[in-house]
């Protein structure tokens, strides 16, 4: 174990904790000192990588209760008179800097960012618990990297201007910033009963070889709108949510391709986790080997798939100009408003537009259907029904980079447990759910509840609870309905199951740099539709064998730039975070 480094400054660990505080390692409880375990009471030796462990995509344990009843959640054990400081940083703000956000009073007309309000409401209610917490707030606008101006840069601006990172943050790249050294490891709370209710799918997509780096900020299933009415409309037969991928390539070709189409783009993730070789096995990378493999029997199975497809996607029709330019100004050449007006039966784009598809009254971008509903990837002969996922991470400051050396002092301990209190109850509080949907923000005029569509990390009895106030607020009312959703319920069914085994391009080890310019780590396979890559475009007849024909050699260089993403992620525990060869095998 690493030794700790004493520091100044314990008044605030005398405030904060009811025993003593002794340091930290890389993987050890802040209240025990003892190795952090596991919800099965062992030693945590996870070595995914951003992953979810084989067991959790086979059972349907992921909605199960981990901690007693009566277990209390860290966020309700700190002294109520603990005083400290807790800085945020998102986006999709307004770009103001608030200071001591929960002791404001601030008019709804006057909250005219969903994101503001939400972390206002969320200081307000955890201020009733720690009212000497200040916590402060800076949502840039827009995205992240808009205003040309990086996430990256906004972070060292934020430290300039107020003398430290923020506590708690948005990140954009969490295995970049593992790199770095910016992140605390999570795992040191692993003991933390609602730690232990959160939804180990999804935690495991932040792991990396058993570093915790961030929890989810915003989540939710990627899965596939389907236009029921539409397709009865034209005496087209909807398939069960239960699909496979024969019935959901029947569904989408029985298009007329005149005024309607099946698709909107080539439905590649239909492959990405409908195989075993590809989203699956990097999801659950050991730490060895290869990730991918594009020469399998399965992915030459289900590339066969792809031409089909093709002929009846808006895009690739468009192409070849058999799609009327009044169609694509209609649809404002954007998928997920082609299915808002009934332009296509299914579209696998803009999951997070849930909620705006389902907003009461006449809204813009309301979906058109009488009749509609999300349902899950296809079945295929390797996997079963599955869903992907969106998410956005957030993580904690590594404290013990202040000042330059890795080993923890009581102080920093003590600020990264004050943190931690804060992100935890973000994401894990009922009661931090239901301000959420109780506090209003003015929406151009509108008044609506700030609660967004990122569904709850828990597990068990607090899922359920947060689910329901999720479909109390106006814009999610029509999911809880499941004659109208049938297909939702059972994406929420599989999502509770952790038959997820996606992966999320802000974390994982997705990019490298190649003459000077980020590359995805998949680009050739996220691109084989395209004549530059393949040779031919995809709605050429020789398409399939000249990207058969290349696979191989995809295959290596994909995997040998996973290679060197990974380095630099190793490099990064090792040095900030005492891993040793070891902790990767």
């Amino acid at each position: 174990m690493k030794s700790v480094k004493r520091g100044l400054g314990l008044l605030l660990v005398v405030a904060m904790l009811v025993g003593a505080l002794a340091g930290c390692t890389k993987n050890t409880d802040p209240g025990t000192q003892q190795p952090a375990t596991n919800n099965t009471g062992s030693t945590n030796t996870d070595s995914k990588q951003g992953s979810s462990s084989d067991s959790n995509n086979s059972t349907g344990d992921q909605g199960t209760d981990t901690a007693p009843v009566d277990a209390v959640p860290v966020y309700e054990t700190l002294d109520k008179d603990v005083a400290g400081d807790i800085s945020i940083m998102v986006w999709s703000g307004d770009s103001v800097y608030y200071e001591d956000l929960g002791h404001k009073d601030i008019a709804v007309e006057d909250l005219t960012s969903q994101n503001v309000a939400a972390v206002y409401a969320m200081a307000k209610a955890f201020n009733n618990k720690y009212p000497n917490v200040k916590i402060n707030l800076w949502a840039k606008t827009d995205d992240p990297n808009a205003n040309d101006t990086s996430w990256y840069q906004e972070m060292e601006n934020f430290k300039a201007e107020h003398g430290k990172y923020p506590d708690v943050y948005a990140s954009t790249d969490l295995v970049g910033d593992v790199s770095k050294g910016l992140v605390a490891d999570l795992s040191v709370f692993a003991d933390d009963p609602v730690y232990q209710s959160f939804n180990k799918s999804i935690m495991d997509i932040m792991n990396y070889y058993g570093f915790q780096a961030g929890l989810p900020q915003f989540m939710q299933p990627w899965a596939i709108w389907v236009n029921k009415d539409l397709a009865e409309q034209n005496n087209i037969d909807v398939p069960e949510p239960t699909w496979n991928i024969d019935e959901y390539t029947e569904f989408i070709t029985s298009a007329d391709g005149q005024t309607f189409w099946g698709e909107v783009e080539l439905p590649i993730k239909n492959i990405d986790t409908g195989c075993d070789t590809l989203i699956k096995s990097m999801a659950n990378y050991s730490g060895t080997g290869d990730r991918v493999d594009l020469t399998s029997e399965q992915v030459d199975k289900l590339l066969s798939y792809i031409p089909t497809w093709s002929k009846y996607t808006i895009w690739q029709q468009y192409g070849l100009g058999n799609v009327p330019q009044e169609v694509m100004d209609d649809g404002w050449w954007w998928g997920y408003r082609f299915f808002c007006r009934n332009y296509v039966l299914t579209s696998q784009g803009d999951p997070w537009m849930m909620g705006a598809a389902a907003a009461p009254g006449a809204e813009v971008n309301v979906v058109e259907s009488s009749d509609w509903d999300i349902y899950p990837r296809p079945s295929t002969d390797y996997v079963g029904n599955n869903v992907g996922i969106v998410i956005d991470p957030m993580a904690i400051h590594n404290y013990a980079m202040d000042d330059g050396n890795p080993e923890w002092s009581d102080a920093e301990m003590a600020q990264f447990k004050l943190a931690y209190t804060f992100g935890s109850f973000w994401c894990g509080s009922t009661e931090s759910f239901q301000a959420r949907a109780d506090q209003m923000f003015n929406d151009n005029g509108t008044l609506k509840s700030c609660l967004n569509d990122s569904f709850p990390l828990v597990t068990g009895a607090e899922f359920d609870k947060q689910m329901d106030i999720w479909y109390s607020v106006g814009i999610h009312e029509r999911y809880g309905d499941a004659k109208l959703m049938p297909g939702f319920q059972y994406v929420l069914k599989l999502w509770q199951e952790g038959q997820l085994w996606d992966v999320s391009d802000k974390c994982y080890p997705y990019f490298v740099t190649e003459d000077g310019a980020q590359k995805a780590c998949l680009y050739e396979w996220l691109n084989c539709y395209s004549a530059d890559v393949a040779g031919v475009d995809v709605t050429e007849a020789n398409w399939l064998d000249n990207v058969k024909a290349r696979l191989a050699d995809w295959n290596e260089v994909i995997n040998a730039r996973f290679v060197q993403a990974d380095e630099g992620l190793r490099s990064g525990l090792t040095k900030y975070y005492g891993f040793t060869d070891a902790d990767f095998k």
